[in-house]
């Protein structure tokens, strides 16, 4: 018995010095912060505590195996290939946190192994390929670790592990509390990097004796409750008549690509359109802009109108009033399910367009439109959505690529660094960009054809935008910042009553659905009844804007930033990424902006 204890400790804090040596590297290398002595050295307690934890998981379930192979080394070999698992999910984390600053978590999960996996993530064999190897390189480290080496660890060597780990896992939860009630950056910084890691905060006990300021406590508490929504009844003019509406997005479309190089298409079509080139989206993520799209509310209240099942102002006059409503998306709309969460009212709609390939499904939801407009019955208004993915999947034919050089062949993500020449990857988006523009100006034209330009209202609009380390914080992509470059993007307004120009004053997605409502489709309310946002010819400003979701927002106030980590601290920081002192954070200003977030819950 003793002798299965002795062996089964062994493999267990060989593998917590294995991982904390992982942690300590990805933490470092992902916490943002200068090492210095207090930070290494809390980066160093942190990790040897949380894998003193995460490793009793293996221990654990190899126990009893020892019993049962008593001269075998199955226990062991068992228990190699869980610690290399491990450490593969860490790794992994660490490229997740690093691209898009969120651990793996379920929403991840879920897009991964969902229905629309193939569609959301695109990885070329050469990526796949390498990242195969990397795992049968970890397993067989982990299995010459564990079955080499526990051999000639002693008894003594145990028993300062032991002291070591806990002197770790009481100097981390201190240095943790302490830094958490003082907002000292470093620590607050190096806990977030490390995944699932939640040591032990005490700001009510350490707010008694003076060292937190509970203005600050409070301003990471948002509102809850059920919701309110719209506020008031609404009153419509009846009187109306309907125009088509058409939404044509483009996942993903940086700003700059807006140009006659990029867009010739849209750049045309732009002469007859009212351009918005200071416009921004509510989000920096597919799942919150198309939410405030469709109800000009923060993507804060997704997960309450997923449960109440209320339908947004907007769809709901748009089933009143008897429009006929398409939808032609390049990915599905069940991932996220905005079939369920927005569109429920209308059941039957298309929420997956046919096609192996990225391009192969936006050239698809092209040819279905412009067939759906051949045939469709002009005796009633419709609603179209059409969705273009190219920008935001990059895959297409090799043959396609030929526009901008030099060129990725396919994004290979593993390549991203700091000090990495963006150039041939953003020729590789806007080679996308180029295609999907292409296939827009084909939707143009067949509009035009057709002569619905007299009786329609067509916005064109990215749901959000796209980095490529502009702001050299070794960003890409998005989802990882609430800066110009990931929440801003392009918005072109045609409708027959408005006058072409471009509009410099900035606006935002919250601005519309309200626009379309109060413009076209009769609602006489107030936009506070039912909307966050503005009309589009309102040139108010727009400041303290809500961007982000429930667990990961920020307020947009002048040229700073005010962002709320999931993890429940906020930060400041200038337009550009730049951090900014703790205390130039008014609190009383931001509690109340918080509170403002629940208004529209009872």
């Amino acid at each position: 018995m003793k002798e299965k204890l002795l062996k089964a400790i062994s493999c267990y804090f060989l593998s917590v010095g294995v991982l904390s040596l992982i942690f300590v590297i990805t933490t470092a290398m992902n916490c943002g912060v200068a090492l210095n002595f207090h930070s290494l050295f809390y980066i160093v307690a942190s990790s040897f505590c949380h894998t003193a934890v995460v490793m009793l998981i293996p221990a654990i379930i190899t126990f009893p195996l020892r019993f049962v192979f008593k001269k075998s080394a199955v226990p062991d070999t068992v228990f190699a290939v869980l610690s290399a698992l491990i450490q593969i999910v860490v790794i992994i984390d660490y490229f997740v946190f690093a691209f898009y600053r969120y651990h793996i978590n379920g929403f991840v999960w879920g897009l991964l192994t969902g229905p629309a996996a193939g569609q959301i993530f695109v990885f070329d064999y050469w990526v796949v390929f390498k990242c195969v190897v990397g795992a049968i390189i970890i397993i067989v480290a982990n299995l010459f670790v564990i079955n080499k080496l526990n051999d000639i660890i002693s008894n003594k060597t145990l028993k300062y592990s032991l002291f070591v780990v806990l002197f770790f896992v009481l100097t981390a939860n201190c240095m943790h509390a302490y830094g958490a009630a003082t907002l000292n950056h470093s620590v607050i910084k190096c806990t977030e990097a490390i995944p699932y890691y939640y040591p032990i905060r005490s700001n009510s006990l350490l707010s008694k004796i003076g060292l937190v300021d509970e203005r600050k406590v409070q301003a990471e508490k948002a509102g809850s409750g059920d919701l309110n929504y719209p506020k008031a009844e609404l009153y419509w003019n009846d009187s109306i008549t309907p125009p088509n509406i058409i939404f044509i997005m483009i996942d993903a479309w940086n700003r700059r690509t807006f140009n006659d190089e990029n867009t010739p298409n849209l750049k045309e079509f732009s002469k007859k359109c009212v351009y918005y080139s200071d416009h921004v989206s509510a989000s920096n993520g597919t799942q919150g802009s198309v939410f405030t799209i469709f109800t000009s509310l923060s993507s804060y209240y997704w997960q309450d109108f997923e449960l109440s099942n209320i339908n947004p102002v907007f769809v709901d006059r748009l089933k009143t009033l008897g429009y006929d409503f398409k939808t032609f998306p390049g990915a599905t709309l069940r991932s996220p399910a905005f079939n369920s969460v927005l569109l429920h009212e209308f059941p039957d709609i298309n929420t997956d367009t046919e096609g192996k390939t990225v391009y192969d499904r936006d050239c698809n939801l092209t040819s279905n439109f412009i067939n759906y407009i051949d045939d469709k019955d002009s005796s009633k208004p419709f609603f179209a959505w059409l969705f273009y993915d190219l920008a935001h999947s990059y895959e297409m034919p090799k043959e396609r690529l030929w526009k901008f050089r030099p060129t990725w062949e396919f994004a290979d993500y593993t390549l991203l660094s700091a000090d990495m020449n963006p150039e041939p990857y953003f020729n590789l988006y806007r080679n996308a960009v180029y295609q999907a523009d292409s296939l827009v100006g084909k939707v143009l034209n067949k509009i035009e054809e057709k002569g619905l330009l007299e009786n329609s209202v067509i916005v064109i609009c990215g749901d959000h935008g796209q980095e490529f380390n502009d702001n050299k914080k070794n960003f890409w992509g998005h989802n990882g910042n609430f800066s110009d470059v990931q929440i801003g993007t392009n918005l072109l307004w045609y409708s027959p009553d408005s006058e072409p120009k471009t509009v410099k004053y900035r606006t935002s997605h919250y601005d519309i659905s309200p626009t379309i409502l109060k413009k076209y489709l009769g609602l006489k309310n107030k936009i506070e009844d039912f909307g966050s946002g503005k009309m589009l010819s309102d040139s108010t400003l727009r400041d303290w804007l809500l961007v982000g979701s429930r667990d990961n927002f920020a307020f947009l106030h002048k040229n700073h930033i005010y962002e709320k980590r999931p993890s429940g601290y906020f930060f400041a920081t200038d337009a550009f990424l730049n951090e900014l002192p703790q205390d130039s954070i008014d609190y009383n200003v931001l509690n109340e902006k918080i509170r403002e977030i629940g208004s529209f819950y009872k």
